[in-house]
């Protein structure tokens, strides 16, 4: 049966721009094996496990006119349209790799078929490949991307051959719902849409009094505000361009910094983007007076939610203090500040995103988001963040694609008009990943930047003599 999207799943949906592409780019890298993994037995592979991966299964049925939020339908999908493979030149590294992602978050999916890509990625040094996974955010958040590629990967190396003379029982095909039935229903959400706001209202109003009482109480420089932000050459308007950068950092060292420093793990995260960024600020010239602030994503989902679809997503506001000179003082702050986010996070509460977005109707929110593009209104006022910031937990234990195991672990979130710039960490056994992906339009030097990434870990690291 048609499923209406949720609210903040369809708002991925209608806020997406020609230039925004609110999709998410995974790259996990694969140990060599006996054999090259071919695209054809990972089609095999997939065909097997088609049936437990609902978001594999999701069609997009949108509403005539734009009169309410689209549906998901259940389909079978053409996985030959959906999975392909792209040789890079024989033995080239990481460069390359990057080069290949960025062409792929630069192009927005298909909306005509179930939105996601899988890409097999011959040629990397040694007889490695990459599985790079591109799917759309209104599909599942960066916890349900990961639930995803669970299903996809073993914890064992011997994994079950797939049986391709016989294809998997009870596939759906799901015949989408008629249009006069679709606007149908969208006239009675219409009906129901004032007394759904007034509800919306009256609990952030109630949200809006435990959050002034908590500024109240707060100290100044621990909380962080939308808008409240400097002005950076990667905040403004953006093109459809993409460029990507792919880093690690030393999880057992990032460990050893935070039990030091009396900090969790993603604040270590925050402390060590805010130095990479200020190296990279005063090489520029660019290094404002104030602290940056970034959205800083967080889960919502509950235990018995990890492999629904969809997403079960808010997030909360952070400074960091690129202006100031001592590593160990940028940690205490980012700390600090992470904490009052959190705080005021939990004081407007944690579905206050979701109920906001499914206030969003498509057919008003359209003609707002293609004048703010048209217009390059993004240009003339401060950006609402300067950057968005991710730390994702991914698994603990090896995995491994058809027999192949997976080395590590990257994610490249989204861009947008005014925040040009996303950063993503993916902690996968001793190692995380972190994904940079911007627009090369507003950030030319993202490789430049991503560079300064090792030097200021070590130097936090020494700040705390790790």
């Amino acid at each position: 049966m048609a499923q209406q999207l949720r609210g903040i799943d369809a708002a991925f949906l209608e806020l997406e721009s020609p230039t925004g592409h609110l999709q998410g780019v995974g790259v996990i890298t694969l140990a060599a094996g006996s054999a090259i993994l071919t695209a054809g037995e990972l089609i095999d592979l997939v065909q097997l496990r088609l049936p437990g991966l609902d978001v594999f299964r999701r069609q997009l049925v949108t509403v005539p006119a734009g009169v309410d939020r689209s549906y998901w339908i259940d389909t079978t999908p053409d996985l030959r349209a959906h999975i392909h493979e792209v040789d890079l030149v024989d033995g080239s590294g990481t460069e390359a790799l990057e080069e290949f992602c960025s062409r792929l978050a630069g192009t927005k999916l298909d909306r005509s078929r179930p939105l996601w890509e899988l890409w097999l990625v011959h040629g990397l040094p040694g007889g490695r490949q990459a599985l790079v996974v591109k799917i759309h955010h209104s599909l599942c958040d960066g916890l349900g991307s990961l639930a995803l590629v669970a299903q996809l990967l073993d914890t064992e190396r011997h994994h079950e051959e797939p049986d391709t003379s016989v294809a998997p029982d009870g596939m759906p095909h799901e015949t989408p719902p008629a249009a006069v039935s679709l606007v149908a229903r969208g006239a009675m959400n219409a009906i129901r849409w004032p007394i759904a706001a007034v509800g919306t209202a009256i609990g952030l109003a109630a949200s809006a009094a435990r959050l002034v009482r908590l500024v109240g109480s707060a100290s100044r420089g621990d909380l962080a505000a939308p808008l409240a932000t400097p002005h950076l050459p990667f905040n403004g308007q953006i093109s459809e361009q993409r460029s990507a950068s792919l880093r690690d950092l030393p999880l057992d060292r990032v460990k050893e910094v935070a039990h030091a420093a009396g900090v969790h793990v993603n604040d270590v995260v925050l402390a060590v983007v805010a130095g990479t960024l200020r190296r990279w600020l005063v090489a520029h010239d660019a290094l404002p007076d104030r602290a940056l602030v970034a959205a800083v994503p967080i889960s919502t989902r509950g235990p018995d939610e990890l492999f629904e679809p969809g997403n079960h997503v808010s997030a909360y506001f952070a400074h960091l203090p690129v202006h100031l000179g001592s590593a160990r003082e940028r940690l205490e702050v980012t700390a600090a500040s992470s904490d009052g986010g959190k705080a005021a996070h939990d004081a407007l509460g944690r579905s206050t995103l979701e109920r906001l977005a499914s206030l969003i109707v498509p057919v008003l929110a359209a003609p707002p988001i293609a004048v703010y593009g048209r217009l390059h209104l993004a240009n003339a006022h401060p950006a609402p963040v300067n950057l968005v910031v991710s730390d994702v937990a991914g698994p603990t234990m090896p995995l491994y694609l058809a027999g192949r195991q997976a080395e590590a672990f990257y994610a490249l979130g989204p861009v947008f008009d005014g925040v040009a710039l996303n950063i993503t960490a993916v902690s996968y056994r001793g190692v995380i990943g972190v994904g940079y992906l911007a627009c090369p339009d507003r950030l030319p030097d993202l490789g430049g930047l991503a560079g300064e990434q090792s030097a200021a870990f070590d130097e936090l690291a020494r700040a705390y003599d790790v």
